[in-house]
């Protein structure tokens, strides 16, 4: 039984070097990855670059939102110089 006992335990310690050793290749090939950089700095460079983007695109958005507002405001004014040259119109049909 002695022998069963330790064969067993022997079984498990192999499962348990196969798991670390599979660990270990999971960590280097993370390493490799990365190289020499440190992950921190890549998190900072891809926040910048996300954060530009977005800006970019609000820029655009922004540019927009001002070309719409300033095609409202001269068609506000077209509207108002017809209606003073209606009313001008009105006033020498009038005089007439």
């Amino acid at each position: 039984m002695a022998e069963h006992d330790m064969a067993r335990e022997i079984a498990a310690l192999m499962v348990r070097l196969d798991a670390l050793q599979h660990a270990q290749q999971q960590t280097m090939q993370l390493e490799a990855g990365y190289g020499s950089r440190n992950p921190v700095v890549l998190d900072r460079y891809e926040d910048f670059y996300t954060g530009l983007d977005d800006m970019q695109e609000d820029r655009g958005e922004f540019a927009e939102a001002l070309g719409l507002a300033q095609l409202h405001e001269r068609m506000h004014e077209m509207q108002h110089t017809r209606e003073q040259e209606q009313q001008r119109g009105h006033e020498q049909g009038m005089g007439l």
